[in-house]
């Protein structure tokens, strides 16, 4: 302050000097008192011991004040200035009262004589300043890399993107799946239609030139027939094409066995177009007589 105050002169305190409680520029974090203790004409042993407290009324805005001097002890008997630092915390913006305490006692006495200061100082929050990484050129500018704080995002990033890719492949090969079903369901579909329209019109043409087939023992040649062997005929699959519905049940008729005089039993095997049973067969001359067959039937 460019203006002195005194506070004590010639051992008379100014209370009125006391009572003010003046403010302190924002700017301003030092405060000087210059003090002394006079002797007395006497001259006998003399002396004046202190002890100094401070305290303020916002510990968040500003710090306990600190002096360059010890808290207790002896006031010097020349002229000295101590100094008292006022300093904010700039954490917010406000106001505080400064209250110093100052307790003299003159050769141990009980006689304790108190001074007050008060003080007021505005305190401001401080903005930091963003912190720029330099730029290469005024048009380009390099990003702060901090890997305490990129390490999480990073590996999040890295898990996600793993996810997504698993769940394409499992996507895709389920697609690839579907498809070959697809395509192996429609050739079969396709094979079993071209065999019926090939059998159809195999039947339903007229034959146009001689085929010769061959036909089985019967019962009605000579050769006798054993239990283990019995009547079949035999086509060859090309022949079929030039074979009418008519022609080729008369070809059949001297071997085709009544379905009254077979008895189906147990199923010994199945596959996906027919079956294979174990049957019974009535005789046809001796009803009396069965024999055991084999019968294949087409699904």
């Amino acid at each position: 302050l460019d203006a002195e105050l005194s506070y004590v002169r010639n051992d008379v305190v100014n209370h009125y000097a006391l009572s003010f409680n003046l403010l302190i520029p924002s700017e301003t974090n030092n405060l000087h008192f210059s003090w002394h203790a006079k002797s007395k004409a006497s001259g006998h042993n003399f002396c004046v011991e202190y002890k100094l407290g401070f305290q303020v009324d916002n510990p968040m805005a500003m710090a306990v004040p600190q002096a360059n001097i010890s808290l207790q002890g002896e006031v010097p008997r020349t002229l000295s200035v101590f100094r008292v630092e006022l300093s904010c915390t700039g954490r917010l913006d406000s106001e505080i009262t400064i209250l110093m305490q100052l307790n003299l006692t003159i050769n141990l006495s009980k006689n304790i004589t108190v001074l007050n200061f008060k003080r007021r100082k505005m305190c401001y929050r401080k903005h930091e300043p963003e912190v720029k990484s330099p730029a290469s050129d005024k048009n380009s500018s390099k990003a702060i890399f901090d890997p305490v704080n990129a390490a999480p995002t990073t590996s999040t990033r890295v898990f996600y993107i793993s996810v997504g890719v698993c769940c394409a492949v499992i996507f895709l090969v389920a697609i690839i799946l579907a498809v070959l079903h697809l395509h192996s369901m429609k050739r079969i579909e396709l094979d079993d239609s071209i065999s019926d329209s090939s059998s159809s019109q195999g039947l339903s043409q007229p034959s146009t030139q001689t085929t010769q087939y061959l036909r089985a023992d019967t019962p009605n040649n000579a050769t006798p027939v054993t239990s283990k062997c019995y009547p079949t005929l035999r086509i060859e699959k090309n022949d079929l094409k030039s074979v009418t519905l008519m022609e080729a049940k008369a070809k059949v008729k001297d071997i085709a066995i009544s379905r009254e005089r077979i008895t189906l039993k147990d199923v010994l095997q199945e596959g996906t177009f027919g079956r294979i049973f174990l049957g019974i067969l009535i005789e046809e001359k001796d009803p009396s007589k069965e024999k055991q067959v084999f019968v294949k039937t087409v699904k």
